[in-house]
């Protein structure tokens, strides 16, 4: 059983280790198959990744040629210059608001979503409206009933009117037939009394009338006798005719005096007897006259009756109009509810402005207090920043604010500081300085993060230079690189290989190790750097103020500045935002490295880069001369 087993055990240990020799033999012969395709299909003086890696880069770095450097330049002037200081600020809207709905329904529809500019009065949503819109029919149902219970109340209003005005008619009649009663009572009263008093004058004119009569009798009775008398002694011719016609004439005389008072007396018993008649008739007058006076003043007392129902009836009808007009006011108003109501199931937005967040969605049973959407009004804005106290002292109310944003470097605005909060912050001890400001196309939304240049004092004609303009020696001490004319011209060029620095010439040539075109080491141009030091003064966060050190009209360099030493030399062009727009012409020119193949493409010159195809060296498809490089 040992025996078999150790036999066993052997067989599974070759089974085992079979693979692993097939896998070991298989990479040997791949990797020598590859190291001859790479050395026999490599360019001439190309690397391989291990011998790039294997590459001395700071040798590299040391050997790159000092060319004539490309730098922006700017001339040194004055300008007016004010000193900020500068925060990152916020903004926020003028206003806020939440949109609410104002009575219980299904929202039906959101119109809008975040993102989404809105003017005030836009319907934004939709509510269910079938209940309120039932509602307000039936008020306008009430409304119509109750403007025709005003119409037949006022119907009956005018009917009692009328009888008012009958009414009145009648007594005004019955109250002429009492003053005609009282008029002829007073007349009969007034012809009573003139009858009585002519029949008290025709009694008093009877009494002498009847005296007079009898006088007269008595003086007839004379006269005849005297006549008889006289007859006689005419007869006895005692007396002449003459005396006798005389005495008659004179018996005559008072017969016809006696004819005449007694005519007197009869006329006299007739005027007491027509006194009499029309005492009778002025006092049957008056008793008439009372009988109709009494009953006009019954009629007077109905007719007021009358009248003051009447006018009872036709103010309770007033009061019914009244009311009905009343109950018309209620049911319009009512429906003017109802209508109003029923229009808040179109929800409106209060403001100008862009809707931030969405809140609910359709479909959704919302009551008055459900929040919908948030909308912020952003044709004005408020832009803040925590300012510390320290750097309050000069700020102001009108002092101007430069905003500018980080996530979009051309956007510039200028506004002032609209107010200054009166209460510091008790955590972090700093006051909010706001700039309320307009806010055409809705650039600057709420919430953005910006940065605020805040004016510190009043503009000033100073110098100024870009603060990247400034550098700082190893005592930091301020300094700037200005343009200089290169006084150095017209030394004599030496040239190097860009892969061996060790390798000099005088003369342009090949690298004896490489085979690489040498490469101007010094290179000359117009201009040179030439540091100057300065004294800085206030700052704006973009350009800083330089008190001493610099003159109108030096020329300082504000791109391409890093890593210079004095003189060296620099050459001005145009400078984009990524670098420079050209480059300067050297005084020399840089072939192609190794490798750098073009393919037959016409490049020409770039930048004073010479691009050719590489030449074979003499150890083809081997570069152990390089430095840090071992063949194999």
């Amino acid at each position: 059983m040992n025996a078999v087993s150790m036999a066993v055990e052997d067989t599974m240990r070759r089974n085992s280790l079979q693979p692993v020799v097939i896998g070991v033999v298989t990479l040997v012969i791949v990797y020598v198959i590859t190291g001859q395709a790479v050395k026999r299909f490599r360019p001439p003086g190309a690397m391989t990744v291990i011998e790039a890696q294997a590459m001395d880069m700071n040798a590299m770095s040391a050997a790159t040629p000092l060319g004539s450097i490309p730098v922006s330049a700017e001339e040194v002037e004055l300008r007016s210059f004010a000193p900020m200081v500068t925060y990152t600020g916020t903004v926020a809207a003028f206003n806020d608001s939440e949109v609410y709905p104002r009575v219980t329904g299904m929202l039906t529809a959101l119109t809008v979503y975040p993102g989404d500019q809105v003017r005030a009065g836009q319907v934004i949503a939709r509510l269910d409206s079938a209940e309120l819109a039932s509602k307000a029919n039936e008020a306008a149902a009430m409304r119509i009933a109750a403007e025709h219970d005003v119409i037949v109340a006022s119907e009956e209003q005018r009917m009692a009117a009328a009888q008012t005005r009958s009414v009145k008619a009648k007594a005004d009649s019955t109250r002429l037939g009492l003053r005609d009663a009282q008029a002829q009572i007073t007349a009969s009263e007034a012809m009573r009394d003139q009858a009585e008093r002519e029949q008290e004058a025709a009694q008093s004119s009877l009494a002498d009338s009847e005296a007079n009569v009898a006088a007269m009798q008595a003086d007839v009775d004379y006269w005849k006798a005297e006549i008889s008398r006289e007859e006689s002694l005419l007869q006895a011719k005692a007396v002449s005719r003459e005396e006798y016609d005389r005495e008659k004439a004179q018996a005559k005389t008072a017969e016809a005096k006696l004819a005449q008072a007694a005519a007197a007396v009869r006329e006299r018993k007739a005027m007491i007897a027509a006194a009499q008649s029309k005492v009778r008739q002025s006092q049957a007058n008056i008793a008439g006259a009372k009988a109709r006076l009494e009953q006009a003043r019954s009629a007077i007392v109905g007719a007021q009756a009358d009248l003051a129902a009447a006018n009872t009836n036709a103010e309770a009808f007033t009061h019914k109009v009244m009311h009905q007009g009343a109950m018309v006011n209620q049911a319009a108003a009512q429906e003017r509810t109802a209508r109003i109501v029923r229009d808040y199931t179109e929800i409106r937005a209060t403001q100008d402005g862009v809707v931030t967040e969405r809140l609910v969605s359709p479909g959704t049973l919302v009551q008055p207090g459900t929040p919908l959407l948030k909308i912020k009004s952003d044709a004005r804005v408020r832009l803040q920043a925590s300012v510390a106290e320290a750097d309050l002292s000069g700020i102001r109310v009108g002092s101007a604010v430069t905003v500018t944003k980080p996530r979009d470097p051309r956007f510039r605005l200028q506004t002032r500081v609209t107010s200054i909060f009166s209460a510091a912050n008790v955590q972090t001890r700093t006051i909010t300085v706001e700039a309320l400001t307009p806010n055409p196309g809705g650039r600057l939304l709420p919430g953005e993060y910006i940065v605020m240049g805040i004016a510190t004092a009043i503009p000033r004609q100073v110098i100024t230079v870009p603060l990247d303009a400034i550098r700082r020696d190893a005592e930091q001490k301020s300094y700037v690189w200005t343009l200089a004319v290169n006084t150095k011209q017209g030394g004599k060029t030496v040239y190097t290989c860009v892969m061996h620095p060790e390798v000099l010439s005088d003369k342009p040539g090949k690298c004896p190790k490489c085979g690489m075109d040498l490469t101007p080491k010094n290179k000359s141009g117009k201009f040179t750097a030439h540091r100057a030091y300065v004294t800085v003064g206030s700052s704006d966060g973009n350009r800083v103020v330089v008190e001493n050190g610099l003159q109108a009209g030096q020329q300082i360099l504000v791109r391409g500045q890093d890593g210079l030493n004095e003189d060296d030399p620099v050459t001005p062009v145009d400078w984009g935002a990524s670098g420079p727009k050209t480059l300067p012409q050297p005084s020399g020119e840089m072939p192609g490295m190794p490798g750098m193949n073009m393919g037959g493409t016409n490049h020409g010159n770039m930048g004073g880069m010479k691009l050719e195809p590489m030449k074979p060296s003499n150890k083809t498809g081997s570069m152990d001369n390089m430095p840090g490089m071992g063949g194999r």
